[in-house]
């Protein structure tokens, strides 16, 4: 038999899956001629289906060796070498596949794998759009670029990319999982959830969605549902990260603090480099006060997943005269507040400082003394000799201990303003005059900070408060503000709009007697002004406000009323009322 037809007989082996008697013919053709590249890439793709990686590059070497423009051995081999976790050596071979067969649809959807799992989300939607030009049936391809479009959280494209998948395949378990994420982040829980169930009933034991479904009951307050759930996915896939990622955080939530790090860190054993099992754990262990741990794992938070890349996130150097640094704003405009905090230790090393934070804090920044520069966002400085995302500061500083926490940072009302605001007080009533905001963040946004206190206990804290109650809430809801002053017995004074101007808030916030309200933005332009609030702490507490006590060292002189595990937050609103009434002389 010649060499030809042997290797056309073992092309049909593997076709028809004799995998076994198909690498004992390409054994004997490449023994007998050792640069046939057919059998080389042959004896490769039989290995990578057995995940014998080191095999399987070894072989699609030799092909590529002895048949240099060979498109689909670099293509196989870039493939391999993703499955092996060398993702550069990987791009670099698939940038090649392309380059030699720009219309080979498999190269360009390898690349987009290699691509997305560099964090390159945006040139991994391109590989995919061109795979999928060249091969519009490509399921899978459908099925990652939805994965991409939802982590650049265009959902809607996202979702159109799934409904594809599955017009081809209806029973695609992963496109119908992946959607269920979609329309949860949409907002449409009921849908996310039947798309869970069908995906389910296709594969019971399908850990992905069993894992899913579990994350959006957790999200719904559905605690007992998502512990089974994602115990089922554990035990359905023992060595599944994402699982033991989500019920750490369940464990956390719940205040199971020592379960959900032993969780967190098993998801992390699986995969050092799981995105929400970081961030999860490095919120936990900034909840406990363990810095020293906590700030390395934070800087793979989500958040800078898409540029980490261009980040410094190891130890800055002692020594700064003459160095340019650019830090960059990161997750809004509190955290930016927040964490500006730290940026005074770089000024204190010698460097020259360039920020670039959100148009509406942007002239407040500008008057900060340790910033040499305000940019608009996007916009890049000439010159930086280091780039940091303002969260990774404690990072870079060093920051392990409680001792090593600066003051906030002192923000300074334009005096204009103050004066026109002490006149707008004093034409509202007798003092104490009190701030009050009751929500923040965004409702239905799985994933996003939400805090909500309920009205009817703000106002019956607050009714014997006496002097001025002033709403800062930002766009409440119709009828709320009036909830409130009949709850108070008297009218109290409507000054939302002064969240679209945050310099008029700042100067607000500066004069106010007190402040209650959940922890938003409001909260660190009033420590920046020098002042306090009393902060109604949802369960589970965001990390600033610490897992326990009525203080946290993030905002001294601040205190703190929360919620309980179980919900209740009868004891909180009694303690403010205490409070509030010795503050205030409103009684005890």
């Amino acid at each position: 038999m010649s060499a030809g037809t042997e290797f056309d007989t073992a092309s049909a082996h593997v076709r028809a899956g004799r995998m076994a008697e198909a690498e004992a013919i390409l054994r004997r053709i490449v023994t007998s001629d050792p640069d046939d590249a057919g059998a080389l890439h042959l004896l490769g793709v039989i290995a990578a289906g057995r995940d014998d990686g080191a095999d399987a590059v070894a072989f699609f070497t030799r092909a590529i060796e002895a048949k240099p423009g060979f498109a689909t051995a670099q293509s196989n081999l870039g493939a391999a070498l993703l499955r092996r976790g060398e993702i550069p050596e990987a791009i670099d071979h698939l940038e090649k596949a392309v380059d030699l067969a720009p219309d080979f649809a498999p190269a360009h959807g390898n690349l987009g794998n290699a691509l997305e799992a560099s964090g390159r989300d945006d040139e991994a939607a391109k590989a995919y759009r061109r795979a999928l030009i060249l091969d519009p049936r490509a399921t899978e391809t459908h099925n990652n670029l939805g994965n991409v479009l939802h982590r650049l959280g265009r959902l809607e494209d996202a979702e159109a990319s799934y409904r594809r998948a599955l017009g081809i395949e209806p029973g695609h378990p992963g496109a119908l999982s992946n959607l269920g994420n979609t329309l949860h982040a949409l907002g449409r829980a009921d849908e996310a959830v039947a798309c869970f169930r069908r995906a389910l009933m296709i594969k019971p034991d399908f850990a992905d969605a069993l894992a899913n479904l579990g994350n959006v009951f957790h999200l719904e307050r559905k605690l007992d549902e998502a512990e089974e759930c994602l115990l089922r996915a554990i035990e359905a896939e023992p060595d599944f990260a994402m699982a033991y990622s989500n019920l750490g955080a369940l464990q956390k939530d719940l205040g199971r603090y020592g379960e959900a790090e032993e969780s967190l860190n098993r998801a992390l054993k699986i995969d050092p480099d799981h995105v929400a099992a970081n961030a999860n754990l490095s919120y936990l262990l900034l909840t406990l006060g363990d810095f020293a741990r906590a700030w390395r794992h934070y800087a793979l938070r989500p958040s800078v997943r898409h540029r980490r890349q261009a980040l410094w996130q190891v130890p800055l150097p002692d020594g700064l005269d003459g160095k340019r640094v650019m830090l960059r704003t990161d997750q809004g405009l509190g955290d930016d507040i927040f964490f500006l905090r730290f940026a005074p230790l770089v000024k204190q090393r010698g460097a020259w400082i360039c920020h670039d934070p959100g148009p509406k804090i942007a002239s407040i920044m500008a008057r900060l003394p340790f910033i040499d520069e305000i940019i608009g966002e996007g916009d890049e400085p000439q010159g930086v000799d280091f780039t940091l995302s303002a969260g990774d500061l404690p990072l870079a500083l060093g920051m392990e201990s409680l001792a090593d926490i600066p003051p906030p940072v002192a923000l300074t009302p334009e005096p204009g303003r103050t004066d026109a605001m002490r006149a707008t007080l004093a034409g509202f009533g007798p003092p104490p005059t009190i701030g009050v905001t009751w929500r923040a963040g965004t409702r239905d946004k799985p994933g996003s900070l939400f805090k909500e206190a309920p009205l009817s206990g703000v106002g019956g804290a607050l009714k014997h408060a006496g002097g001025t109650i002033i709403v800062l809430q930002r766009n409440p809801e119709a009828g709320e503000i009036e909830a409130l002053s009949q709850g108070l017995g008297h009218q109290v004074h409507d000054l939302t709009a002064l969240n679209d101007d945050l310099e008029d808030m700042l100067a607000l916030l500066a004069l106010l007697d007190d402040y209650v309200t959940v922890s938003n933005t409001n909260v660190h332009l009033r420590a920046g002004a020098g002042g306090t609030s009393r902060v109604l702490v949802p369960h589970p507490p965001e990390y600033r406000w610490m897992a326990e006590g009525d203080v946290t060292p993030w905002f001294p002189g601040c205190a703190v009323y929360r919620q309980r595990v179980d919900g209740d937050w009868d004891a909180a609103f009694e303690a403010l009322r205490k409070d509030i009434g010795r503050a205030h002389g409103g009684g005890g």
